[in-house]
């Protein structure tokens, strides 16, 4: 039998992606059984690795005296975190370059012309994605603004209970507000994404009107839990765990350490709110895709958006709505009211067990039977049956 140790600090999705990942490789290795332990980032290696024996170890930490530590088991070991490790450990890590391009492109796919990164100082993933993001930009003949957070604690922002002080918001807040609108922000993690989506809160700063945010991690719960959702990228975490498994193995059978670090690609691109916008200087068309997104009434009709503009103190007749909103946005205010219900339906299929009745009735339509027509002409298939194939 291979016998592993994990000295992973699984805290957030990405750690845990990681143990899914190598999970999944021993399920099809009945030769490997791993030992693991809840462990956090903390100053000292946990205790049990050096009473175990062990043929290898898979670790995610950044502290060279814990890399020295590592050693005196004599043994091969993979890195999953660091951007430099010692000399003759294996690497494995996100392609941060990758992630930065894919954050960009998004942002910009979103018409804007103003972009600026958030991250925290003393973090090597943050200070790569910073460098490759202002690099990618200026490529594209944008000049991208980078704030960088002052560390607030030791340890690393958002490893501890407390992580809301791992930002410098008597900085964050001015700088958020002095910002041209729009502005696409990459934030380097999650954990950043949420606070800059708490400080536009906090400054009276509208997303995704003003700012456009990109986190990184994909966290489920942090990016549903915020106001508004947050896009992020998915840095394929249990690839690299799967990945970082199937390198140690090939290690202990004989294969050579790898010079160079092996780099895995993010899987894509999660869209939430946080970046359902369309940027456009026709402050009319404006105002009313902002009505129109966070309309929460039961049915909303071209008149209603109409009537809206008017109370804003923003008359304009259908006719000169519709004509503008295709000018500046590509689609008419109609096609945008059927495509944001059509979103809210899909979250509650997805998101909910209520019956189709209940959906009915919160997305303003008078009989389960219209509901089936609108989403079939849609997406060709009935609301159940789309419930049943989701994953």
């Amino acid at each position: 039998m291979i016998n592993i140790a994990l000295v992973i600090d699984a805290v957030g999705s990405y750690g845990s992606g990681l143990l899914r990942g190598i999970s999944r490789f021993a399920h099809t290795h009945p030769n490997w059984t791993v030992e693991y332990e809840p462990w956090m980032e903390e100053e000292n290696l946990p205790r049990w690795l050096f009473r175990g024996k062990f043929q290898g170890v898979l670790c995610r930490i950044r502290n060279p005296r814990q890399f020295a530590s590592l050693r005196r088991l004599r043994v091969p070991i993979v890195d999953l975190g660091s951007l430099e490790p010692p000399k003759g450990i294996a690497n494995i890590h996100s392609d941060h370059q990758a992630i930065a391009e894919l954050a960009a492109d998004h942002l910009i796919q979103c018409g804007l012309q103003t972009f600026a990164y958030c991250g925290f100082e003393s973090q090597q993933a943050s200070e790569q994605r910073a460098a490759a993001f202002h690099a990618y930009m200026s490529e594209k003949g944008f000049n991208p603004q980078v704030f960088i957070s002052p560390s607030r604690r030791g340890g690393g922002a958002g490893r501890s209970p407390g992580w809301r002080s791992s930002i410098d918001y008597a900085h964050l807040l001015p700088w958020l507000k002095a910002l041209p609108k729009p502005t696409g922000i990459m934030a380097c993690n999650d954990i950043c994404g949420r606070l800059v989506l708490a400080g536009c809160q906090h400054a009276g700063i509208h997303v995704p009107a003003e700012i456009v945010l990109v986190g990184v991690d994909d966290d489920e719960v942090l990016c549903e839990l915020a106001v508004p959702t947050m896009t992020s990228i998915n840095p394929a975490a249990d690839k690299i765990g799967f990945e970082a498994a199937e390198l140690l193995n090939s290690i202990i059978g004989g294969v050579k350490v790898p010079d160079k670090p092996q780099l895995v690609q993010p899987a894509g691109v999660i869209t939430r709110t946080s970046t359902d916008t369309i940027a456009v200087a026709d402050k009319v068309v404006a105002k009313a895709l902002r009505y129109i997104r966070e309309y929460t009434g039961k049915a909303l009709t071209v008149d209603k958006v109409l009537d809206y503009l008017a109370n804003e103190n923003m008359l304009v007749s259908r006719c000169t709505l519709e004509r503008r909103f295709v000018s500046v946005a590509g689609f008419s205010p109609y096609e945008e009211i059927n495509r944001v219900r059509l979103n809210r339906i899909e979250r509650l299929l997805l998101n909910t067990r209520y019956p189709l009745t209940r959906i009915a009735e919160l997305t303003g339509f008078d009989a389960e039977s219209h509901l089936n027509r609108f989403f079939k002409r849609y997406r060709g298939q009935t609301p159940g049956r789309f419930r049943l194939q989701a994953p």
